[in-house]
């Protein structure tokens, strides 16, 4: 690997350490051509750095200083390695740590970027990528861009964005305008996740940029199942959504919402009954944040009679629960709710 153009044209990058998937030295010149060949000023965070290739490029088209954000340690020294090589170290900056976690410190510190690239692992580059996107548009300077690198398309949100494939490689180019993203949260106990609340989540996913399914804690309810676990078969039974993410909630509703940088909460309804108490939960919700809107989906015929209290009375009497929870965790739901204490 090499840098492409710029004050460090040709100077040879160190060696790709273990597990780092980097950018081809064609993809970061094709990516280049299209943002423009030299920058004046500005800077730069390059997110999953890797190796730094991408920043470092910048960097030397004349970009002014470059963050760089990689949580493994040896990716870190290679890093430093060719801010070296290129005589760039004065103009980088070299944070460890998870993604996530290191947006919200630079948001503290009142960043802002020109560019801003995210090349995360492909295998989680849909899921890592919409939980981010918001967060990236309080770091992003007017008229800057968001480069995204993923090994399929469409990428976060598929119609927002240029873009281009280059080989097994798809790299979309967002504006600021365009990283506006609606996060929804789907709250519930999900004790446990029936096909009905699948269904909700689904069609949720349909409509919001991003959902967050929000597992209650259930601190005055007993459960045979623990919040985490629940989460982790929701996780298990929406891992084709690529848009979706499970958290465990603890807390009040509205406080979660923020948290998650959410809008809107979604509610399946089976009933009028439902709508009752709901409607009496949102307006509650709205009195201590304003700016939520809560969102009712209306059940499908065929799951309006269903709910997580039935499920466990069913198997707690050795009834048949196929068809009312997800077939992906139909054992698991058989096993922990069956027997005498299942329906508490």
């Amino acid at each position: 690997m090499r840098v492409i153009a710029g004050s460090a044209r040709g100077t040879r990058l160190a060696p790709v350490p273990r597990g780092v998937r980097p950018t081809l030295d064609r993809v970061r010149e094709s990516l280049f051509n299209s943002l423009g060949q030299f920058f004046d000023g500005g800077g730069v965070l390059d997110l999953y750095a890797g190796t730094g290739a991408l920043g470092i490029e910048a960097l030397s088209r004349g970009s002014e200083r470059a963050v760089f954000v990689e949580r493994d340690r040896w990716a870190r020294s290679v890093i430093l390695e060719n801010l070296r090589r290129t005589g760039l170290q004065d103009r980088g900056e070299v944070i460890g740590g998870e993604v996530e976690t290191v947006l919200g410190r630079l948001e503290g510190r009142g960043e802002s970027f020109n560019l801003i690239f995210a090349d995360p692992p492909y295998r989680i580059a849909a899921a890592e990528v919409g939980g981010i996107l918001y967060r990236l548009r309080s770091l992003l300077a007017p008229g800057g861009r968001v480069v995204i690198e993923s090994g399929e398309a469409p990428v976060a949100g598929g119609e927002k964005g240029v873009t281009r494939r280059y080989g097994g490689t798809f790299v979309t180019i967002l504006g600021r305008s365009e990283l506006t993203m609606i996060v929804a949260v789907c709250p519930g106990s999900f004790d446990p996740v029936t096909t009905g609340h699948l269904d909700i989540i689904r069609r949720a996913s349909k409509i919001f940029d991003h959902v967050v399914v929000a597992v209650g804690s259930n601190i005055r309810k007993h459960s045979r199942m623990p919040p985490v676990e629940r989460a982790r078969l929701i996780e298990k039974v929406t891992s084709d959504m690529d848009n979706v993410s499970v958290e465990v909630m603890e807390g009040l509703l509205v406080d979660f919402a923020r948290e998650q940088g959410a809008r809107v909460i979604v509610k399946g309804l089976r009933a009028v009954s439902d709508f009752e108490s709901e409607f009496e939960q949102a307006q509650l919700n709205r009195t201590m944040f304003p700016e939520l809107e809560t969102v009712f989906i209306m059940a499908s015929a065929e799951h309006s009679f269903l709910s997580s209290s039935a499920v466990r009375e069913i198997a707690s009497l050795g009834g048949e629960v196929r068809g009312l929870v997800p077939d992906g965790i139909l054992e698991t739901v058989r096993q922990i709710y069956s027997g005498p204490d299942g329906n508490i």
